[in-house]
């Protein structure tokens, strides 16, 4: 699964489990959105990385629909006590999360837009995808296409490019 979101690049990617924890993240994603070797788990991320947070253009109103999506997850593993304890770790560090926590909102999630504030690139706004992986149950590859009708596609090769990611294809 690795060489796929290597190979996905310069378009971010990864792979979480079914209580978010990232099982495989390409560059791009962690340099796109921010990820640190301190990120292990995607809602966690969201709430706790100042880094990420900043990033996100629109991150109070996605807040709502992260929590949505792993209540709806939880709910698929009802005995699974690791949704309640990463639920509690959180709502002890973030009042938002215990907050939007507390609405028992539930959602299913199989695309989004995610638009980030890049400090080199500028705002980029992909299309984010996420696939099961029947394989590995209760894993999804997401998957981060630049949005069409926007610069983001140019700016993100410009970005990968100063990292060294891009390769050029021989024709």
């Amino acid at each position: 699964m690795q060489r796929l979101l290597d190979a996905w690049s310069p378009r971010p990617g990864y792979i979480r489990d079914r209580h978010w924890n990232f099982t495989d993240i390409n560059e791009a994603a962690r340099i796109v959105f921010g990820y640190g070797d301190s990120d292990h788990n995607c809602m966690v991320s969201f709430f706790t990385n100042v880094r990420y947070r900043v990033l996100q253009r629109h991150w109070a109103d996605t807040a709502p629909d992260v929590i949505a999506g792993f209540r709806a997850d939880a709910a698929r593993y009802p005995e699974d006590p690791g949704f309640d304890r990463i639920a509690e770790e959180l709502a002890q560090s973030s009042p938002e999360f215990a907050g939007l926590w507390d609405r028992h909102d539930v959602a299913e999630h199989t695309s989004a837009v995610k638009a980030v504030y890049h400090p080199e690139a500028g705002t980029l706004v992909f299309d984010a995808t996420l696939l099961p992986l029947p394989e590995l149950p209760g894993h999804h590859l997401i998957l981060h296409n630049p949005r069409p009708s926007t610069d983001t596609q140019e700016r993100l090769e410009q970005l990968m490019g100063t990292h060294s990611l891009v390769v050029s294809h021989p024709g």
